[in-house]
């Protein structure tokens, strides 16, 4: 899977419209997965742009791709870290999802805005558990 990423710098990464479409799969699948087994019952969740957005806006990438990116940019250039790492080898998706399970402190019947926040504090745990694997620039 290493041949499908052609980009090696941290700014050309998320910038590739390609890794984060593969990402955006990638994403929502961890998601939903920590999600189901924090509940214990199988849940279908698509992540918000604004959740990826303000866990990216925590993290060292955040200055490669500018201060007036939007939600829906930002988010892709958090998705696309993450297709970069698990097409790489670095980090396997059931790592991710068990990072995210670790870190994702949600119950039954929680409002929606409050499981946006906690899920936002688990993607950047995810992000910095993972920061090891993505290039220094």
């Amino acid at each position: 899977m290493q041949s499908l990423v052609r980009n090696h710098t941290l700014q050309e990464i998320m910038n590739d419209k390609g890794l984060a479409k593969l990402g955006d799969g990638l994403v929502n699948l961890c998601y939903s997965l920590a999600k189901s087994l924090v509940l214990g019952e199988a849940t279908g969740e698509k992540v918000r742009d604004r959740v990826l957005a303000k866990a990216i806006r925590e993290h060292r990438a955040y200055d490669y791709i500018g201060k007036r990116t939007d939600a829906g940019d930002a988010a892709d250039a958090y998705e696309a870290l993450m297709a970069y790492i698990w097409l790489t080898g670095r980090v396997g998706y059931e790592e991710m999802v068990q990072i995210l399970r670790e870190h994702l402190e949600i119950e039954q019947g929680m409002s929606r805005r409050m499981e946006a926040e906690l899920a936002t504090l688990a993607f950047i745990q995810l992000l910095n558990r993972v920061d090891e694997h993505l290039p220094r620039e």
